[in-house]
C-alpha cells in the first residue's frame, strides 16, 4: 500500500474511536493492576480515555498506584477533551502524526496500553507501529494491547462476502492493495449517516506474530467476552 492509502485509512478509522471500544473498562482495569507493580511512566496510545469518559471510566480508578499518564491520538478534539477531564501534574495528553514515529526516546514507558486500535491499520503499517512501541518500552517494560474479534458472526460476512473477495483478487476501486484479511465495514454516525471504515481481521496468531517479530516476548493472549483479542507482551 502507498504511505496515501495508509493515511486515508487510519485518518477514518481513528475516529471510529469516538463512539465504542466494544469491553468494559473494568475488565482492563484488572488486567492493568495485575500486570502493573513497578510504574513510573504508563502510555495510552491512541487516547482511550475519551472512550473511558464516555463509559465511567476515571483515572482515579488507579489512585492507588503512582503513575505518570500519557495519552496520545491524532485527534486534536479527543486531547482537547483529555485535556479538559484529566490534565493534573502527572498527566500529559498529545496530539501526534499519523507518522509511524512517535515522538518518545527509547526505553522511556514502564506501561503501554493501545485498545482498539490496531485492527484499524494495515499489516505493514502494524508491524511498523508494533517495532516503535517496542522502541519506547522500558527493558522488563509492559505492553496491552487489544484488538476487535472480528471473527464474530456479525463481521464474517464483510471477510467473506463473494463480492468483496473478487474486488480484492482483481483490486477493485475501494479494494485496491487489500489482502483477504483487510475488510471495509459500514458505520453509522450520530447524524444517520452511513459510511465505510477499514479493519484488519486478526486471529491471535496473526497478533502475536507482529509482536514476538517487533521483540517482545508474549506473556499472555486470550479472547475477552467473545469481542477482543487481547495481547499482554513483555520487553526483555
Amino acid at each position: 500500500m502507498t504511505m496515501d492509502i495508509i493515511m486515508d485509512k487510519i485518518n477514518e478509522s481513528i475516529l471510529y474511536i469516538l463512539y465504542e471500544i466494544g469491553v468494559k473498562p473494568s475488565d482492563f482495569i484488572e488486567v492493568y493492576k495485575k500486570n502493573n507493580d513497578d510504574i513510573s511512566k504508563t502510555i495510552n496510545f491512541f487516547i482511550q480515555n475519551y472512550n473511558f469518559t464516555n463509559q465511567k471510566f476515571n483515572l482515579n480508578d488507579l489512585k492507588d498506584k503512582k503513575i505518570k499518564y500519557c495519552g496520545v491520538d491524532v485527534s486534536r478534539k479527543l486531547i482537547e477533551i483529555a485535556k479538559e477531564k484529566y490534565q493534573t501534574e502527572d498527566t500529559d495528553f498529545q496530539k501526534i502524526s499519523s507518522s509511524s514515529i512517535l515522538p518518545f526516546p527509547e526505553n522511556f514507558f514502564n506501561k503501554i496500553f493501545s485498545i482498539s486500535v490496531f485492527h484499524h491499520f494495515p499489516q505493514n503499517y502494524a508491524k511498523k507501529m508494533a517495532r516503535e512501541l517496542y522502541r519506547i518500552t522500558k527493558p522488563k517494560g509492559i505492553i496491552i494491547i487489544s484488538v476487535w474479534n472480528l471473527w464474530q458472526k456479525r463481521y464474517l460476512k464483510y471477510l467473506l462476502c463473494p463480492k468483496c473477495i473478487l474486488k480484492k483478487i482483481f483490486q477493485i476501486s475501494e479494494y485496491k492493495n487489500f489482502s483477504f484479511k483487510d475488510i471495509i465495514i459500514p458505520f453509522k454516525n450520530n447524524q444517520g449517516e452511513i459510511f465505510n471504515r477499514y479493519h484488519r481481521v486478526f486471529t491471535k496468531r496473526d497478533l502475536k506474530k507482529i509482536f514476538e517479530k517487533a521483540g517482545f516476548k508474549i506473556e499472555k493472549i486470550f479472547v475477552l467476552n467473545k469481542k477482543n483479542i487481547v495481547l499482554i507482551g513483555k520487553k526483555q
